[in-house]
């Protein structure tokens, strides 16, 4: 829908808080799940079967290169929720080390691009951390883009896609932005502003927007049609055309051509900046396909913004670096960034702020957080890419096996069970791919395995532990973490190695 021109501003008035008011202001640091029980489920496990519904029913095809941005749709799943699907299931298992979501701003106006303001993002599949420092670095990179407390306040254009970001990269911290309707020149200025901030990082930028609006299902497709002809050729300037002239070309009840037009125009603009060269479409349908009414629908497309292969690189050379050395206190400090973290969390408090100066807590390695209830598995999240100092990446993952590890939703950690929990932090080299699977050392490596939308991992003490050969490594590791056959890995599924150094923490 288009979005209203009025706001209602809440303001707490007083200089002094009680206890609880104090809580209750942290607590709000967490953004709640506004719409769930509305636009998607309201529980864990039915938004769980819904998400994976819609991604099953989702078309799929084959990207070559690297996926800068996507745009998806922001209806309720059971009208758009495959469209969104189509989108999502192209990045599912590939590396990114933050999602930029920009979505249109129905309930609020303002200039340029506002950036939301919270530490982690809930949904009932748990609680997404936010990427603070990309905050920080959109924020400075230019004064049109600002943090605005509360702007994204019930908006469902962007709460909708964080259910398919839970599940499709588990793990990935977020950042919202909004946009209001914009001339080309500032949706570039501020596309410019997000590709530099995001310079040297993985980011992948997610534009939300559904199409025509109310029209009959025959000029719907009309309308549609024109604009995706448009992203398909990746013509911004004419996406912003159709979207001003919605009103007189005279289509019948069409309310508007592209509801999220700002925020498309700019994710795309940021993935030409970022190395995209090209649009590739991937699903279109309309209510009226799920309602079966053709006199007044409402439009859906999905799309990825694709550049060259390799510009997103999965790692490589030596799999080996050096271990470090860590001192007693280092391996103290990096596990009291974890449980302190981890409660933080659980207490919807903001993050603890950690004063780090050791060299070793400060290099960049990709990592797996491990948690256990004596000796019973709790959460384990890891992150590939070395991006990130090493005690800000075990934050990120420590809150993440605690509270996005699909597999306990149903009996997620408590803050009363963390004094039983023990906590282990694996430091990964890069990914290498391997040609033949005798490269792979049982017990020295972990494995990746990637085929299409699909992908899993085992550490390399698993199959250790469960006493496997190389091929039982493979097979439960194909079957049980990706969702593939068990002998993927004789046909056409990528597999990468990688070693690890565990530390553990009592």
């Amino acid at each position: 829908m288009k979005r209203s021109g009025t706001a209602v501003v809440l303001m707490v008035l007083g200089f002094c808080l009680s206890a609880c008011q104090q809580r209750q202001a942290v607590s709000a640091r967490v953004r709640p799940a506004a719409r769930a029980g509305q636009f998607y489920a309201h529980s864990a496990t039915e938004l769980r079967e819904q998400v994976r519904s819609c991604l099953a029913r989702a078309g799929s095809q084959a990207i070559e290169g690297e996926i800068r941005g996507i745009w998806s749709p922001h209806a309720g799943y059971e009208y758009s929720g495959a469209i969104a699907a189509a989108a999502w299931r192209q990045v599912s298992g590939r590396n990114y080390d933050a999602v930029l979501v920009v979505g249109p701003s129905h309930y609020r106006a303002f200039r340029g691009a506002a950036v939301a303001d919270w530490d982690s993002l809930a949904t009932p599949l748990g609680r997404i951390a936010v990427d603070r420092g990309l905050v920080r670095r959109l924020t400075a990179a230019d004064p049109w883009i600002t943090v605005v407390p509360g702007v994204d306040d019930g908006e469902h254009s962007v709460e909708v896609q964080l259910p398919f970001i839970q599940t499709v990269l588990p793990g990935v911290p977020v950042v919202l932005m909004l946009t209001g309707d914009m001339p080309h020149d500032q949706a570039g200025r501020i596309a410019a502003a997000i590709a530099g901030a995001c310079a040297g990082r993985r980011v992948l930028l997610a534009a939300s927007s559904d199409m025509s609006h109310f029209p009959s299902a025959a000029d719907a497709r009309r309308s549609d049609g024109e604009v995706l002809e448009a992203v398909s050729r990746y013509d911004t300037k004419r996406i912003l055309a159709l979207e001003a002239r919605s009103r007189t070309r005279g289509i019948p009840n069409l309310d508007c051509a592209l509801c999220g037009s700002g925020a498309l125009v700019t994710v795309m603009l940021a993935a030409r900046a970022m190395g995209a060269d090209r649009a590739v479409q991937l699903a279109y349908a309309h209510s009226g396909d799920v309602t079966g009414d053709a006199e007044r629908v409402v439009g859906y497309g999905a799309a990825a913004f694709v550049g060259p292969a390799g510009s997103l690189s999965q790692g490589g050379g030596n799999v080996e670096p050096e271990s470090l050395k860590f001192t007693a206190e280092e391996k103290k400090t990096l596990f009291r960034v974890a449980r302190q973290s981890i409660l933080a969390a659980l207490g919807e408090q903001r993050p603890p702020e950690f004063s780090v100066a050791s060299p070793n807590l400060l290099v960049k390695r990709g990592v797996f957080v491990t948690l256990e209830n004596r000796g019973r598995l709790r959460g384990c999240i890891g992150h590939f890419e070395p991006d990130l100092p090493l005690f800000e990446i075990v934050s990120q993952m420590a809150v993440a096996a605690a509270t996005q590890d699909h597999r306990f939703a149903h009996n997620p950690v408590t803050e009363r069970e963390m004094k039983d929990i023990d906590i282990k932090i694996s430091i990964l080299s890069p990914l290498k791919k391997i040609d033949s699977i005798e490269e792979i050392e049982v017990g020295r490596h972990g494995i990746w395995v990637r085929q299409g939308m699909r992908s899993g991992t085992y550490l390399p003490e698993v199959a250790t532990d469960m006493g496997w050969t190389r091929e039982q490594f493979l097979e439960s590791c194909c079957a049980e973490k990706a969702g593939l056959p068990p002998d993927a890995w004789k046909g056409e599924a990528d597999i990468y190695v990688y070693t690890s150094q565990v530390l553990q923490e009592k």
